[in-house]
């Protein structure tokens, strides 16, 4: 008998650690400065204990990264991405929440033209993104973005910091939504 119970709290034991482990709430810090840092830095948090401390990601060059994009948009303008469209990423996007974004862009040209001209597209880019990120995301605080142009000389600086937390079994369950395969129409 004794046996038993000792059966039944173990049971009970894993089952409220799987039902507080898919509860949990996960933050993931991101952290990317150009040109000081080559490396983007992650931190993973379980509630407030740190799991990952600033793991350095390594950035690809520019020749891969370029590599890359080009093949995507021969991807993309081959009309082989068609299966995008089928994929509803919106479930899985509702469930995370944006603690906190930030991202200042300081650069120019060399010249004042061209540099208030780089500044717009840049104001445009972060603008969308930012929408974007309204419409399909939970944004918990206010995104700080800013451009500020440097007329004077040819440079670029940018940092970007954002902070992102999900639950976990909320996310499993959206990956699964996502993951879902439809029936084929006849």
């Amino acid at each position: 008998m004794d046996s038993l119970y000792i059966i039944l709290i173990l049971i009970a034991g894993i089952v409220f650690f799987i039902a507080f482990f898919l509860q949990s709430k996960w933050i993931i810090k991101i952290k990317y400065q150009f040109p000081e840092m080559r490396d983007a830095q992650i931190s993973v948090y379980l509630y407030k204990w740190c799991v990952i401390r600033q793991k350095n990601l390594r950035i690809s060059n520019q020749a891969e990264m370029e590599k890359g994009f080009i093949h995507f948009y021969k991807l993309l303008r081959e009309k082989k991405l068609h299966v995008l469209k089928e994929i509803r990423l919106q479930a899985l996007l509702k469930e995370l929440q944006v603690l906190e974004f930030k991202w200042q862009t300081k650069g120019g040209t060399g010249n004042a033209f061209t540099t208030s001209i780089t500044s717009g597209t840049m104001w445009a880019v972060k603008g969308w993104l930012v929408g974007y990120l309204s419409q399909h995301l939970q944004l918990c605080g206010k995104p700080q973005i800013n451009v500020q142009p440097d007329f004077q000389s040819a440079r670029l600086e940018t940092a970007f910091s954002c902070m992102i937390s999900f639950r976990l079994g909320k996310t499993i369950l959206g990956i699964m939504r996502v993951l879902k395969i439809k029936e084929v129409r006849k």
